[in-house]
């Protein structure tokens, strides 16, 4: 087994464990409050403050959801979700991420080619930028709404492509 799968392994047996526990659930969407959880299934395994290097205010939430996808989301001092990452072997539901962005995104993904259904989704508009990519069981993305993007934040510090 690899390192990569051993960590992974470790992550979901502590995601079960916090399930057994009664972690509340929480899933935020883009432009939604990070507190904002839904009865989704998802569990936060981590939240807290961002500190060294990042613009004052942001914090920071890592979920797990059902289907074994890891969320990381970036809230403003407002504590709104302005930008999230997500990686994992399925994909998670990307209209419930995106919210009320999805169709910009939806519109973009059905704007390509025939037959490329295979290729990676890339959309940068004024209401939202996203990037999904993958295959089978290694899935992977990144989006933020430039309008809600904090002064100094250093996107690709945070794991999301620009």
């Amino acid at each position: 087994m690899t390192s990569s799968w051993k960590s992974f392994a470790r992550l979901g047996a502590g995601a079960c464990a916090l399930l057994a526990a009664g972690a509340a659930p929480a899933l935020a969407a883009l432009g939604a409050p990070l507190a904002g959880a839904g009865a989704d299934g998802s569990v936060t395994v981590s939240a807290h403050s961002l500190r060294a290097g990042a613009a004052p205010g942001l914090s920071h939430a890592t979920v797990l959801t059902a289907s074994g996808v890891t969320v990381q989301e970036y809230a403003g001092a407002d504590g709104v979700v302005f930008a999230l990452s997500w990686s994992g072997p399925t994909l998670p539901d990307l209209q419930r991420l995106y919210g009320s962005y999805f169709p910009s995104y939806a519109a973009a993904r059905d704007a390509r080619a025939p037959g490329a259904y295979r290729a990676p989704v890339r959309l940068r508009g004024a209401q939202l930028v996203a990037h999904a990519w993958g295959h089978m069981r290694d899935y992977a993305g990144s989006a933020y709404v430039p309008a809600l993007l904090p002064p100094g934040v250093d996107l690709a510090s945070l794991g999301v492509q620009p």
